[in-house]
């Protein structure tokens, strides 16, 4: 099983109203995707405090979740108050339209740029024709809370809000992809701020941010369809927002390193465990960087090798448990595997070069390695960035504390983007 979800960018309705900018997703799906992926998180002190009465809301109930997303869509104001002038050179204006919250199971007034409220079940999106945002309050946002905390609406709504900086910026029209990750990096500037201590009201923490990660990754699209990028392309534009500010976003693209496909099969196991191929790409890359190369031994244990996959230096040997494997391989798919498995070759290469491995070295070259697979397709990549992001497995071994998931993605992205001269200096 993939965790993949079938998901869609919401669809220009309301005719001549105009066009829609959606986060994408369908909310029929989205409890059957988290729950198959994820476990609820434990509540941690709520991200905003004190809270923003949600009365300038349209059609809210004044509930919890109206009152995060107010809160959240003050501050994000209050942001580009300060940043769109020193980004674009002009003052911001806030949204003309306003916000819409929507009880996508009731009957009551359809926001715009829809016709009922049944047509946002499952979105936030900008309607681009009238300035304006809506959210689904039923199946969307308090989902999103259960199972990533309350930084998930945050990033959430922050893209949306990304989509009107596009529309004042004129920067409105383009590839949609290209927008997408715009307004994803425009999400993570502003998560950056918060994270900072500077917002008004909305507070987190680091550890919060693994959880802006996690939800941003089941919005990915689905295989054989395109319209918001893949989990490498969303996660990585919001950090290129997070560590580089606004001024760079119009920059970020979609990567090229995974082939589009309209299928993308889950290997078996055993096909998988058969590391050879990798073992012999690694060797060339040492010998390329000026080492020799002594392929390590596989076995499925060594001391104080715990975990899936591990990593004994002597003799150098790498440890897979075929029964840990197998959950991974069920619960995301075969590239995640892989991508463990390359975790410790990229460690015994680190090893036979004589450098001093960081977490951040090993997450590296591990993405040097995924970049250079031959038909790597979108879904296997995601499957990379699902584990890394996941799995502190990926980075163990190294000198140093533990990464959290956010700078293990940060390391495997400039492995994917360098290469494996970026990584080891």
């Amino acid at each position: 099983m993939r965790c993949a979800p079938d998901a869609r960018t919401h669809p220009e309705v309301g005719g001549k109203l105009g066009r829609v900018r959606a986060f994408g997703l369908v909310a029929v799906t989205i409890g059957l995707i988290i729950s198959a992926c994820t476990t609820p998180v434990e509540q941690a002190p709520h991200v905003s405090e004190p809270t923003v009465d949600p009365a300038f809301v349209h059609g809210t109930d004044r509930g919890e979740t109206d009152r995060l997303a107010a809160t959240v869509v003050t501050d994000v104001q209050r942001y580009w108050a300060h940043a769109y002038p020193e980004t674009f050179g002009s003052p911001w204006r806030d949204l003309d339209g306003g916000f819409f919250s929507v009880d996508t199971g009731g009957t009551g007034t359809a926001p715009p740029c829809a016709s009922e409220p049944r047509e946002v079940e499952g979105n936030a999106y900008y309607c681009q024709s009238v300035d304006a945002i809506a959210w689904d309050r039923a199946a969307l946002l308090p989902v999103l809370r259960e199972h990533y905390g309350d930084t998930a609406v945050a990033v959430v709504l922050a893209h949306e809000i990304g989509h009107a900086v596009q529309q004042r910026a004129g920067l409105a029209e383009g590839e949609p992809l290209r927008l997408e990750a715009m307004a994803d990096c425009y999400a993570g500037s502003f998560l950056r701020w918060v994270s900072d201590g500077h917002a008004p009201h909305l507070r987190t923490d680091p550890d919060r941010l693994d959880d802006a990660l996690r939800a941003i990754t089941v919005f990915r699209d689905p295989i054989g369809t395109s319209g918001h990028g893949t989990a490498f392309d969303r996660v990585t534009a919001f950090q290129h927002g997070f560590t580089g500010g606004p001024r760079g976003c119009t920059r970020v693209s979609e990567s090229d390193v995974a082939e589009p496909v309209d299928d993308d099969p889950n290997a078996p196991l055993e096909s998988v465990l058969d590391t050879a191929p990798m073992a012999e790409r690694f060797g060339t890359a040492v010998a390329d960087l000026g080492g020799r190369w002594v392929p390590p031994a596989r076995s499925t244990g060594c001391p104080g090798a715990g975990g899936p996959v591990g990593f004994c230096p002597s003799p150098p040997t790498v440890t897979a448990d075929p029964v840990a494997l197998r959950r991974t391989h069920d619960d995301i798919g075969d590239q995640a595997v892989t991508t463990l498995l390359a975790s410790r070759y990229a460690l015994a290469a680190l090893t036979e070069l004589g450098h001093r491995a960081s977490g951040a070295d090993i997450a590296c070259l591990t993405g040097a390695f995924t970049a250079e697979q031959p038909r790597l397709s979108p879904g296997d990549l995601d499957e990379a960035v699902q584990v890394v992001l996941e799995s502190e497995a990926a980075s163990r071994g190294g000198d140093g504390p533990p990464l959290s998931g956010f700078d293990r993605i940060a390391a495997f992205g400039d492995g994917v983007r360098s290469g494996w001269g970026g990584c080891v200096r």
